[in-house]
């Protein structure tokens, strides 16, 4: 059997050495853009802050493919696949056979429509090369626009490269996907004290100077600076997907098989739209933890197993300087979909800040910064059991003195939510 993986990110690997230790008689093949082995994404802020060399960041050698008989196709785009004659074809006008199909192509960096975006000078940091140009650049003043996790880290980057720093969010808060305005809040308040200028509700017009950046002009502001970092986030990548007519919405969309809607094609990754494992909604959450398992549930349903993927979950950490946060499940924007009784439990001594997320009782999602991050994977255990805070708390008493080692869980949210005490 011939298996082609479009793609060389994370799920694509997962995928591909998943079957190579299955089977050793499949042909495998990787398709990738980009000319150089599997790397991890969210370490390229760190190479590009000095904090790690380039070596570090990549999670395979070009030998561990030879060593496993995986074939590796460089600098060649996928740009078409013809279900029916089962083949793709590249950019380059290269076309190879399948019997089974893997898109693990992830997505592109949105860019704005900011006039000045294409000019020298601007730079993003979701590939190696755009990240080592921008390790390269000779700059001292930077205007990072986008403030998710990658904005966030490029921005700490920068600073201890000896960058003046901006972020600019148009949105009311930084990393307004992953936290609630009373956390962001405290960590702008954070970043604001580390000597990074942090500028939200606010919209970027207009990136100045042809020949190199002068300057940044929003809505409120002109900032003077010779750097750029666009860092929008990631529009996952469904144009290749409708060339064979394979079913998208904000992502291509797959069975608990990671099946497409055409035979013999699967999607994992940043590309795919799945459901949220703890509501059943339609999700998409484009983070390693979900791209590793998907890819594992292809390749073992591709070996013929029945395995099924129960679902997506967020799951992320903040870390800038010495301040440290994570979040996990939903914030409280990402329950106005939903039907019952939303309740916030929050506790905060001096920088440490946690904010729980509860719906009837139960836990789906918390925030946390600084020591109160320690107490994030007891509360995700909680969810994933769909524990009852309100029974839990009615049954203290009975729990505490029944002192049983499955009570232990039990005991310590009790004294998370402040009735163990």
């Amino acid at each position: 059997m011939k298996i082609i993986i479009i793609g060389n990110g994370i799920a694509g690997n997962q995928v591909a050495f998943t079957l190579r230790q299955q089977s050793r008689e499949n042909e495998i093949c990787i398709i990738s853009a980009e000319n150089v082995p599997e790397y991890d994404p969210c370490s390229l802020p760190y190479f590009l802050g000095g904090d790690v060399e380039k070596k570090d960041i990549f999670r395979k050698k070009i030998e561990d493919y030879a060593q496993h008989n995986i074939k590796l196709v460089f600098n060649n785009k996928v740009v078409s696949i013809d279900p029916e004659a089962k083949s793709v074809t590249t950019d380059k006008g290269l076309e190879i056979g399948y019997d089974k199909l893997v898109l693990a192509h992830g997505g592109d960096l949105f860019i704005p429509p900011i006039e000045g975006i294409g000019n020298p000078g601007v730079f993003s940091c979701k590939q190696l090369l755009e990240t080592e140009k921008l390790f390269s650049h000779n700059g001292s003043c930077a205007v990072v626009i986008g403030s998710g996790a990658i904005g966030i880290e490029v921005a700490e980057a920068l600073k201890k490269k000896g960058y003046q720093v901006y972020i600019i969010e148009l949105l009311d808060w930084i990393l307004p996907a992953l936290f609630d305005e009373p956390t962001a809040k405290r960590l702008e308040t954070a970043m604001e004290g580390y000597g990074i200028h942090v500028c939200t509700g606010e919209k970027v017009l207009r990136i100045k100077g042809d020949n190199g950046v002068t300057s940044v002009v929003t809505d409120k502001q002109e900032i003077k600076c010779d750097t750029v970092v666009v860092a929008t986030g990631v529009v996952p990548g469904t144009l290749l997907a409708k060339t064979a007519g394979i079913e998208t919405g904000r992502g291509i969309q797959v069975n608990q098989k990671m099946e497409t809607s055409v035979q013999d094609i699967y999607a994992c990754g940043d590309c795919v739209e799945t459901i949220d494992a703890c509501t059943g909604e339609a999700a998409m959450f484009q983070l390693k933890h979900n791209a590793i398992e998907q890819g594992l549930i292809v390749a073992k349903n591709i070996s013929g197993e029945n395995a099924e993927y129960l679902g997506a979950h967020a799951f992320a950490r903040a870390h800038f300087f010495k301040t440290h946060a994570a979040t996990f499940g939903k914030t409280i924007r990402g329950t106005e979909c939903l039907l019952g009784q939303t309740e916030i439990f929050e506790k905060e001594s001096g920088k440490d800040y946690l904010r729980v997320v509860l719906l009837d009782g139960r836990v789906i999602g918390g925030q946390a910064i600084g020591k109160y991050a320690d107490t994030i994977g007891l509360l995700m255990s909680a969810m994933w059991r769909k524990d009852d805070i309100n029974l839990l708390k009615r049954k203290w008493k009975n729990i505490v003195q029944s002192k049983k080692a499955d009570k232990l869980p039990q005991i310590r949210l009790g004294h998370i939510f402040g009735f163990g005490s």
